[in-house]
């Protein structure tokens, strides 16, 4: 193995930094393999007073309706991992996810169901 390794204990939850604009947060995202974007934010962690989205698009959410949620563009970072720029984050429902669009960037080892392992390629 030749890059850095991080390890959560908060399985399947792994620690992010999201940086968009001048503001920057730092939060323990689900891992959702089901969900083929990059990031997920609530939309009560987006302060108010940030500059308008880079777009809207089409989500499908639980209960199957479709809605517009805004995405904006912003890095992200595995404390411990070098930042990812331009990482498409979506703002909407009440918990932050990481999609395979964020996951396929890394080695991700699920150990037993008590911790994930994420290296560095």
């Amino acid at each position: 193995m030749d890059g850095r390794t991080v390890t959560s204990d908060d399985f399947p939850y792994i620690p992010i930094r999201i940086t968009i604009e001048e503001w920057e947060t730092e939060a323990e995202a689900l891992l959702d393999t089901g969900f083929s974007g990059e990031i997920v934010i609530p939309e009560t962690a987006m302060p108010e007073d940030i500059g308008p989205p880079a777009y809207h698009a089409p989500y499908r959410v639980a209960d199957d309706r479709e809605i517009l949620a805004p995405v904006f563009y912003g890095n992200i970072q595995i404390p411990g991992l070098p930042p990812v720029s331009d990482i498409a984050i979506v703002v909407l429902g009440s918990r932050y996810i990481i999609g395979v669009g964020v996951i396929g960037l890394y080695r991700i080892i699920l150990e037993r169901g008590t911790q994930v392992i994420i290296e560095e390629p």
